[in-house]
């Protein structure tokens, strides 16, 4: 590998190296501050809607201590070959043939979203090829919910629904509940949504095949055997904290961070919290024990995590109606409400379809949900999140009851985080 020394943000939008492996084209770039460099390389394995320039502060924060590549392989980024018969498992192979046919040195992936699940698979497939590996949003994609939500995604786009579709995938990566602790800014959002409406024929197919694919897979056979960081959002709704420690807990040797004000765009939105940590880790130096911005987990507490990722109330008026087209009208009864889903009651039918419901709740608009699971009298569900101003509505309601909820919260989580530095610092100084 020839690494270029000339490295500007500006050069990210420019062309890319190009390696043909067989019938697959991956592009790359490759930086460092000399042109031949033994260093472990740090290789950056971005989200379904991330490009190279993504990555320009990180790439210019690495370079002082590590060569530094970007890779898209087939269907990724700027690289538009489709591959639908390549799963998950074969494009960890891929990374791993790239790194033979270039000679590289054992590789220091950092893989985000989608590309935490490559990153993920390749360590564990090909652990000589992998000395350290850093993982925000892991997507495994086993919990039902984040299933049935993109298995939406890929209907309506099936439909031809984009404004509905964009809406709903945005809504799950930048959790608008909590916008005043991320700081997102509505521009981003707004510009986010315009790109996720304006998708063409080619993307749209690149976005449904890369999304069967975590659809497609069955589950981790193996884990990684390097030293691993694992960071979760601690607002994350689409891959939520306690999947990140259930990953980091099957992981030979991993940690795991909690990174504060953050949704599934941590290293976007908490960009020095998130560097504080992958910036010591890459150097194999111990983390901070005390780092702000984040919380580091102990081991002890990763499986005992709150898999109900946000407060549920029970609405002041819970009488509802339940649309279908073809089932009908059916009365219910809310018991549980939240932005992302809710428990309703009533007499409803055995065989419950999945797609076409309407929830209609006092003074709200009405909103599409989906099914999670049901019996004669009960019904759990997701919001599919389709509807702007219906999502506002709810959003607003929920707002204040987590406002309420977060004045208990915030005594309890200042209490988990000063026990948490206390055994760490017990840990290190014993």
């Amino acid at each position: 590998m020839r690494y270029h020394t000339d490295y500007s943000s500006a050069l990210l939008g420019d062309t890319s190296q190009h390696l043909q492996l067989g019938e697959w084209h991956l592009h790359y770039q490759a930086y460092s501050t000399r042109a031949e460099d033994a260093r472990h390389p740090v290789l950056f394995l971005g989200g379904a809607f991330q490009c190279f320039r993504s990555f320009a502060s990180e790439v210019e924060e690495l370079l002082a201590d590590h060569p530094v590549i970007l890779l898209d392989l087939p269907s990724q980024g700027s690289n538009l070959q489709l591959a639908p018969e390549l799963n998950l498992p074969a494009l960890a192979d891929l990374i791993a043939a790239f790194a033979q046919e270039l000679n590289l040195p054992p590789l220091m992936p950092i893989g985000l979203s989608y590309g935490s699940a490559l990153a993920a698979l390749f360590a564990a497939r090909h652990p000589q090829h992998c000395s350290r590996l850093l993982l925000a949003g892991i997507t495994a994609f086993g919990r039902r919910g984040a299933r049935v939500l993109l298995e939406e995604s890929l209907a309506l786009l099936a439909e031809g629904r984009a404004a509905e579709f964009a809406h709903g995938a945005v809504t799950g990566l930048l959790n608008p509940t909590r916008a005043q602790e991320t700081g997102v800014a509505p521009i981003f959002r707004k510009a986010l949504l315009r790109q996720l409406q304006r998708l063409s024929p080619s993307e749209i197919e690149r976005y449904r095949q890369n999304s069967q694919r975590l659809l497609d897979f069955e589950g981790f056979r193996q884990h990684p055997s390097c030293p691993t960081l694992v960071l979760a959002g601690e607002y994350d709704h689409f891959t939520q904290p306690w999947e990140h420690t259930l990953f980091a807990s099957s992981c030979a040797a991993a940690e795991c961070a909690l990174i504060h004000n953050a949704d599934h765009l941590a290293n976007f939105e908490q960009r020095t919290a998130c560097a504080s940590l992958y910036t010591p880790f890459l150097r194999s130096e111990p983390l901070p024990l005390i780092s702000p911005g984040s919380t580091h987990l102990p081991r002890s507490q990763w499986l005992q995590l709150e898999k109900r990722h946000e407060p549920r109330h029970a609405p002041l008026h819970s009488r509802a109606r339940l649309q279908h087209a073809e089932v009908g009208e059916l009365t219910v009864d809310v018991s549980e409400l939240g932005f992302f889903g809710g428990l309703l009651h009533g007499d409803l039918p055995s065989q419950v379809p999945q797609r076409g419901w309407q929830l209609q709740m006092m003074d709200m608009p009405a909103l599409a949900i989906l099914p999670l699971r049901n019996s004669s009298s009960e019904l759990a569900w997701v919001f599919a999140h389709t509807d702007a101003a219906g999502s506002a509505a709810l959003a607003q309601r929920c707002r204040a009851n987590i406002a309420a909820g977060d004045i208990r919260r915030g005594d309890r989580l200042e209490t988990a985080r000063r026990i948490s530095a206390e055994r760490i610092f017990a840990l290190h100084s014993g």
